[in-house]
Protein backbone atom coordinates (compact mmCIF):
# COMPACT_ATOMS: atom_id res chain seq x y z
CA UNK A 1 0.00 0.00 0.00
CA UNK A 2 1.67 3.50 -0.68
CA UNK A 3 1.78 5.92 1.66
CA UNK A 4 -0.73 8.12 0.29
CA UNK A 5 -3.29 5.77 1.69
CA UNK A 6 -2.09 5.31 5.09
CA UNK A 7 -5.20 6.85 7.14
CA UNK A 8 -6.56 5.64 10.59
CA UNK A 9 -9.69 4.34 8.47
CA UNK A 10 -7.80 2.13 6.17
CA UNK A 11 -5.75 0.84 8.82
CA UNK A 12 -9.08 0.00 10.95
CA UNK A 13 -10.97 -1.84 7.87
CA UNK A 14 -7.29 -3.72 7.19
CA UNK A 15 -7.74 -5.72 10.37
CA UNK A 16 -10.54 -7.30 8.27
CA UNK A 17 -9.44 -7.72 4.95
CA UNK A 18 -6.76 -6.79 2.60
CA UNK A 19 -7.80 -3.44 0.76
CA UNK A 20 -6.91 -2.78 -2.87
CA UNK A 21 -5.74 0.25 -4.12
CA UNK A 22 -9.38 0.86 -5.92
CA UNK A 23 -11.09 0.45 -2.70
CA UNK A 24 -8.27 2.58 -0.76
CA UNK A 25 -8.58 5.40 -3.86
CA UNK A 26 -12.69 5.16 -2.64
CA UNK A 27 -11.44 5.82 1.42
CA UNK A 28 -8.68 8.30 0.60
CA UNK A 29 -11.99 10.48 -1.81
CA UNK A 30 -14.04 9.93 1.97
CA UNK A 31 -11.34 11.50 3.51
CA UNK A 32 -9.84 14.97 1.39
CA UNK A 33 -12.50 17.26 2.33
CA UNK A 34 -10.79 18.02 6.01
CA UNK A 35 -12.01 19.92 8.63
CA UNK A 36 -10.13 20.62 12.11
CA UNK A 37 -12.17 20.34 15.27
CA UNK A 38 -11.22 22.14 18.40
CA UNK A 39 -12.01 20.05 21.48
CA UNK A 40 -15.28 20.28 23.02
CA UNK A 41 -16.44 21.61 19.99
CA UNK A 42 -19.68 20.76 18.11
CA UNK A 43 -19.48 18.35 15.06
CA UNK A 44 -23.36 18.05 14.77
CA UNK A 45 -26.39 19.65 16.81
CA UNK A 46 -29.75 17.99 17.98
CA UNK A 47 -31.97 18.61 14.94
CA UNK A 48 -29.36 19.66 12.48
CA UNK A 49 -29.91 18.47 8.80
CA UNK A 50 -27.88 15.55 7.89
CA UNK A 51 -25.70 15.46 4.61
CA UNK A 52 -24.06 12.47 4.61
CA UNK A 53 -21.45 10.90 6.95
CA UNK A 54 -18.09 12.27 8.61
CA UNK A 55 -14.93 10.11 8.77
CA UNK A 56 -13.34 10.92 11.90
CA UNK A 57 -9.87 10.96 10.57
CA UNK A 58 -8.10 12.20 14.11
CA UNK A 59 -9.47 12.59 17.22
CA UNK A 60 -12.16 11.52 19.75
CA UNK A 61 -15.54 12.31 19.24
CA UNK A 62 -18.95 11.44 21.75
CA UNK A 63 -22.44 11.23 21.36
CA UNK A 64 -24.34 12.91 24.06
CA UNK A 65 -27.53 13.46 25.18
CA UNK A 66 -29.13 15.95 27.70
CA UNK A 67 -32.02 15.46 29.95
CA UNK A 68 -34.17 18.23 31.40
CA UNK A 69 -32.57 18.71 34.38
CA UNK A 70 -29.38 19.70 32.52
CA UNK A 71 -27.61 16.14 33.32
CA UNK A 72 -25.21 15.06 29.91
CA UNK A 73 -24.97 11.34 29.14
CA UNK A 74 -22.82 9.72 27.17
CA UNK A 75 -24.12 7.38 24.43
CA UNK A 76 -21.32 6.24 22.23
CA UNK A 77 -17.37 7.36 22.12
CA UNK A 78 -15.98 7.16 18.29
CA UNK A 79 -12.23 6.81 17.78
CA UNK A 80 -9.84 7.92 15.16
CA UNK A 81 -10.64 5.74 11.98
CA UNK A 82 -14.84 5.49 12.34
CA UNK A 83 -17.07 6.88 10.63
CA UNK A 84 -19.96 8.80 12.43
CA UNK A 85 -23.68 8.55 11.54
CA UNK A 86 -23.54 5.81 9.22
CA UNK A 87 -26.30 3.87 11.01
CA UNK A 88 -28.20 6.94 11.03
CA UNK A 89 -27.94 7.45 7.12
CA UNK A 90 -31.57 6.92 6.85
CA UNK A 91 -32.41 9.90 9.25
CA UNK A 92 -32.06 13.62 7.51
CA UNK A 93 -31.93 15.12 10.58
CA UNK A 94 -29.81 14.45 14.02
CA UNK A 95 -31.89 13.41 17.20
CA UNK A 96 -28.11 13.53 19.07
CA UNK A 97 -25.58 16.09 19.82
CA UNK A 98 -21.71 14.89 18.67
CA UNK A 99 -19.24 16.79 20.26
CA UNK A 100 -15.51 16.70 19.73
CA UNK A 101 -13.38 14.88 22.80
CA UNK A 102 -9.82 16.13 21.40
CA UNK A 103 -8.96 18.12 18.95
CA UNK A 104 -9.46 16.08 15.34
CA UNK A 105 -10.11 16.43 12.31
CA UNK A 106 -13.31 14.95 10.53
CA UNK A 107 -13.73 14.66 6.82
CA UNK A 108 -17.78 15.00 5.66
CA UNK A 109 -18.74 12.99 2.69
CA UNK A 110 -22.11 13.43 1.07
CA UNK A 111 -24.95 10.83 0.95
CA UNK A 112 -24.97 10.90 -2.60
CA UNK A 113 -21.06 9.68 -2.64
CA UNK A 114 -21.92 6.61 -1.21
CA UNK A 115 -23.94 5.38 -3.75
CA UNK A 116 -20.55 3.83 -5.98
CA UNK A 117 -19.89 1.73 -2.84
CA UNK A 118 -22.76 -0.48 -3.83
CA UNK A 119 -22.07 -0.89 -8.12
CA UNK A 120 -17.83 0.04 -7.96
CA UNK A 121 -16.53 -1.13 -4.83
CA UNK A 122 -19.34 -3.92 -3.58
CA UNK A 123 -16.83 -5.57 -1.21
CA UNK A 124 -15.50 -2.25 0.64
CA UNK A 125 -19.76 -1.79 0.94
CA UNK A 126 -20.22 -5.20 2.39
CA UNK A 127 -17.04 -4.49 4.98
CA UNK A 128 -17.80 -0.81 5.94
CA UNK A 129 -21.63 -2.32 6.85
CA UNK A 130 -19.93 -5.59 8.98
CA UNK A 131 -18.16 -2.79 10.85
CA UNK A 132 -21.09 -0.68 11.38
CA UNK A 133 -23.25 -4.15 12.57
CA UNK A 134 -19.92 -5.61 14.93
CA UNK A 135 -20.47 -1.91 16.39
CA UNK A 136 -24.01 -2.20 17.34
CA UNK A 137 -23.15 -5.54 18.82
CA UNK A 138 -20.71 -3.76 21.16
CA UNK A 139 -23.42 -1.11 22.05
CA UNK A 140 -25.31 -3.49 22.77
CA UNK A 141 -23.26 -5.42 25.43
CA UNK A 142 -22.41 -1.90 26.84
CA UNK A 143 -26.10 -1.25 27.43
CA UNK A 144 -26.47 -4.61 28.71
CA UNK A 145 -23.40 -3.97 31.37
CA UNK A 146 -25.05 -0.56 32.62
CA UNK A 147 -28.33 -2.41 33.62
CA UNK A 148 -26.72 -5.87 34.72
CA UNK A 149 -23.25 -4.88 36.65
CA UNK A 150 -22.60 -3.64 39.77
CA UNK A 151 -20.56 -0.36 39.56
CA UNK A 152 -17.39 -1.88 39.70
CA UNK A 153 -18.41 -3.99 36.80
CA UNK A 154 -19.91 -1.20 34.58
CA UNK A 155 -16.87 0.30 35.05
CA UNK A 156 -14.59 -2.56 33.84
CA UNK A 157 -16.80 -3.46 31.49
CA UNK A 158 -16.14 0.18 29.55
CA UNK A 159 -12.55 0.24 29.67
CA UNK A 160 -12.28 -3.23 28.48
CA UNK A 161 -14.59 -2.48 25.24
CA UNK A 162 -12.40 0.63 25.23
CA UNK A 163 -9.41 -1.29 24.78
CA UNK A 164 -10.47 -3.64 22.51
CA UNK A 165 -11.93 -1.14 20.00
CA UNK A 166 -8.32 0.88 20.32
CA UNK A 167 -6.96 -1.95 18.80
CA UNK A 168 -9.16 -2.54 16.18
CA UNK A 169 -8.00 0.88 14.92
CA UNK A 170 -4.62 -0.29 15.46
CA UNK A 171 -3.97 2.78 18.16
CA UNK A 172 -3.77 0.60 21.27
CA UNK A 173 -2.18 -2.59 21.07
CA UNK A 174 -1.63 -3.68 24.92
CA UNK A 175 -2.88 -2.89 28.05
CA UNK A 176 -2.19 0.46 28.01
CA UNK A 177 -3.82 2.86 26.43
CA UNK A 178 -5.22 6.32 26.54
CA UNK A 179 -8.55 7.29 28.09
CA UNK A 180 -8.86 10.95 27.54
CA UNK A 181 -12.05 11.61 29.54
CA UNK A 182 -12.76 13.62 32.73
CA UNK A 183 -13.78 11.17 35.96
CA UNK A 184 -16.72 13.21 35.38
CA UNK A 185 -17.21 12.02 31.92
CA UNK A 186 -16.40 8.82 32.22
CA UNK A 187 -19.63 8.74 34.85
CA UNK A 188 -21.31 10.01 32.19
CA UNK A 189 -21.14 7.25 30.28
CA UNK A 190 -21.39 4.40 32.72
CA UNK A 191 -23.80 5.70 34.41
CA UNK A 192 -21.99 6.64 38.09
CA UNK A 193 -21.42 10.13 39.50
CA UNK A 194 -17.85 11.39 39.33
CA UNK A 195 -17.20 10.64 43.01
CA UNK A 196 -17.78 7.23 42.50
CA UNK A 197 -15.91 6.82 39.37
CA UNK A 198 -12.86 8.39 41.52
CA UNK A 199 -13.40 6.01 44.40
CA UNK A 200 -13.37 3.01 42.04
CA UNK A 201 -9.86 4.07 39.87
CA UNK A 202 -8.37 4.31 43.54
CA UNK A 203 -9.71 1.14 44.73
CA UNK A 204 -8.04 -0.80 41.14
CA UNK A 205 -5.26 0.95 41.51
CA UNK A 206 -4.77 -0.39 45.34
CA UNK A 207 -5.35 -3.47 44.29
CA UNK A 208 -2.83 -3.98 41.67
CA UNK A 209 -5.72 -3.94 38.74
CA UNK A 210 -4.53 -0.73 37.54
CA UNK A 211 -2.08 1.78 36.81
CA UNK A 212 -2.85 5.30 35.89
CA UNK A 213 -0.30 7.61 34.11
CA UNK A 214 -3.05 10.55 32.97
CA UNK A 215 -4.31 10.20 30.05
CA UNK A 216 -3.00 6.90 30.16
CA UNK A 217 -3.98 3.84 31.89
CA UNK A 218 -2.37 -0.12 31.70
CA UNK A 219 -4.80 -3.34 32.19
CA UNK A 220 -2.65 -5.03 34.93
CA UNK A 221 -5.60 -8.02 35.13
CA UNK A 222 -6.99 -7.26 31.79
CA UNK A 223 -7.62 -11.56 31.62
CA UNK A 224 -8.67 -11.19 35.16
CA UNK A 225 -11.25 -8.81 34.37
CA UNK A 226 -12.78 -10.15 31.07
CA UNK A 227 -13.09 -13.40 33.44
CA UNK A 228 -15.67 -11.73 35.64
CA UNK A 229 -17.14 -9.46 33.46
CA UNK A 230 -18.35 -12.15 31.00
CA UNK A 231 -16.43 -9.73 28.49
CA UNK A 232 -16.85 -10.29 24.68
CA UNK A 233 -14.91 -8.70 22.26
CA UNK A 234 -17.14 -8.48 19.27
CA UNK A 235 -14.62 -7.37 16.73
CA UNK A 236 -12.34 -10.39 16.62
CA UNK A 237 -14.49 -13.04 14.41
CA UNK A 238 -15.94 -10.61 11.86
CA UNK A 239 -18.46 -13.20 9.01
CA UNK A 240 -16.42 -11.92 5.83
CA UNK A 241 -17.83 -15.41 3.87
CA UNK A 242 -20.64 -13.47 2.19
CA UNK A 243 -18.40 -10.45 0.93
CA UNK A 244 -18.87 -10.18 -2.92
CA UNK A 245 -15.40 -9.97 -4.57
CA UNK A 246 -13.47 -6.87 -4.63
CA UNK A 247 -13.13 -5.28 -8.37
CA UNK A 248 -10.43 -3.44 -9.66
CA UNK A 249 -6.58 -3.86 -8.60
CA UNK A 250 -5.34 -6.62 -6.95
CA UNK A 251 -5.03 -6.67 -3.02
CA UNK A 252 -1.91 -5.00 -1.79
CA UNK A 253 0.16 -7.17 0.74
CA UNK A 254 1.34 -4.59 3.12
CA UNK A 255 -2.85 -4.64 4.48
CA UNK A 256 -2.57 -8.25 5.49
CA UNK A 257 0.64 -7.19 7.98
CA UNK A 258 -2.51 -4.67 9.42
CA UNK A 259 -4.71 -8.27 10.25
CA UNK A 260 -4.42 -9.75 13.63
CA UNK A 261 -2.41 -12.85 13.73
Amino acid sequence: MSEEYQSCLVSRLSRFVSLTDHECSFIADMEKDEHPRKKGRPVVSVGDKTEGIMVLKSGWAVVKADSSDGRSQILRVYLPGEVMGLAEIGSSHASHRVMMQTDGVICPFPRGGLAPLYSDYPRLGALLTAVGSLDQIALRHHASSLGSMDAAGKLKFWLLQLRSRLEVANIGLGNRFQVPFSQVEVGQAVGLTSIYVNKLLRRFVESGDMEIERPYVRLLKRDEWEKDCEFVNAFVDMDTSWFPPAIGAETTGSADLAKPA
